[in-house]
């Protein structure tokens, strides 16, 4: 069901309940008007006959209440004054009719006189009928109102949206990279056009990073496979010395390694988007980033790379530790390793973060590509490119925010988002 039907469907249910309950209360409020009309009435009758009895004392004779229309007859005290519906036989209409009646008792000559007087009152099931007629005529006339305005008005208002719609429906990754404009003046509209572009140009931005992540990954498990591969097939068609078979082992054994670290690397990231790391601590990265320097020393002493650290106060942030330790891992082992020999690494860590910058190349990297999966800068280092991408989704997952300068140095700077 469209949501124009529904909604019709919804506001005339609701609709056909508030005039019912309407209905109700304007019976009650239109019969409390005609009775207390008909009591006035029947007061300024009873103030006309007793002006009338001063006037002509015989019609104390009349009886009968039906015929005249009033009737006297004696009684012995005062009695208290009232009105009630009745029925009464009313001979001018030769059945019996509902009524209203007037009883008020009088002095009158040294004794009490009761005065009765009645008038014919509109019957009730006459009344309700009368209503249920009124309201059956102002429902359709509300109902017919409200489908033109949702057929005529409402349509229109909703154009925009089945705009935006249409576009979505068509819309297809690779091939389209945006939606068309659509004029509304309608605020939800412009909001849910707004969510919408983002929404699409996200999809595109993310089809675009991972085709290109699918034919670099490609491209990167084919050299060393292919290298491996290669070294075998020449181990196999001709006769080798002891060392030349063991130089060609070391050199598939080397491909085979760097395969393992690019899958490896690869699962990590498929888990890291997946946010398959519930466990969460608060991580002191003072005492963490000590260790990792310490480990990295080595690597730091064989490239001819000076490794310091600063720990001025500590930052501390909730995640996951395993993760905690792999991004500090993966920005020092970057530093050390896209560096110059007799170079240096400076790591810092205080309060609002942590500072990791070295020596390196005397010329700025790209920082719009530079935490891409696979971009490498240079090839000589044998890695998988995957490093500072893997630290910019740990950085995302957790709320930080991790970005790169150069000022003299190449610096990364990992901070509060």
């Amino acid at each position: 069901m469209k949501l124009l039907n529904r909604s019709l469907l919804h506001l005339s249910l609701a609709l056909l309940l508030v005039l019912a309950v309407w209905a109700v209360a304007f019976f009650f409020i239109v019969r409390h008007a005609v009775v207390t009309s008909i009591d006035e009435g029947l007061e300024d009758q009873e103030e006309i006959i007793r002006y009338r009895l001063e006037q002509d004392s015989s019609l104390l004779q009349v009886r009968d209440l039906g015929l005249y229309g009033f009737a006297f007859s004696p009684v012995p005290h005062k009695m208290k004054t009232g009105f009630r519906d009745t029925l009464l036989y009313v001979p001018s209409e030769g059945e019996v009719e509902p009524v209203r009646l007037l009883t008020k008792t009088f002095k009158h000559d040294g004794g009490y006189q009761q005065l009765q007087i009645y008038t014919s009152t509109v019957e009730e099931d006459d009344l309700i009928e009368v209503i249920l007629y009124a309201l059956v005529g102002l429902y359709l006339t509300l109902l017919i109102t409200i489908v033109v305005v949702n057929n005529v008005v409402l349509r229109r208002v909703w154009r925009p949206f089945h705009r935006i719609l249409t576009q979505v429906q068509g819309f297809r990754l690779g091939r389209d990279r945006s939606l068309q404009e659509v004029r509304t003046n309608i605020d939800e509209f412009k909001e849910l056009k707004t969510a919408v572009d983002a929404m699409v140009g996200h999809a595109a931005a993310t089809f675009d990073q991972q085709r290109a992540f699918t034919e670099n990954a490609a491209h990167e498990l084919q050299t060393p496979l292919a290298i491996a591969i290669n070294k075998l097939e020449l181990l196999a068609e001709r006769p080798a010395g002891e060392e030349e078979r063991m130089a060609a082992v070391g050199e598939v054994i080397t491909s085979l390694e760097r395969l393992t670290r690019l899958n490896r690397s690869l699962l990590l990231l498929a888990r890291i988007e997946n946010r398959q790391f519930p466990d969460e601590r608060s991580i002191a990265f003072g005492p963490l980033m000590q260790e990792v320097v310490e480990e990295f020393g080595d690597l730091a002493g064989h490239r001819g790379v000076t490794l310091d650290l600063r720990v001025d106060s500590d930052f501390e942030h909730r995640m996951d530790p395993g993760l905690a330790r792999s991004l500090a891992n993966n920005l020092v082992k970057n530093a050390i390793v896209h560096n110059v020999r007799g170079g240096s690494v400076q790591v810092q860590v205080d309060r609002s973060g942590i500072t990791v910058s070295n020596s390196g190349t005397e010329q700025p990297l790209d920082p719009t590509r530079i935490f891409n999966r696979f971009h490498k800068e240079t090839t000589t280092d044998g890695g998988t490119g995957l490093g500072l991408a893997i630290a910019k989704a740990i950085a995302e997952m957790y709320g930080l925010r991790l970005r790169y300068a150069y000022e003299g140095a190449h610096v990364m700077r990992l901070r509060m988002a």
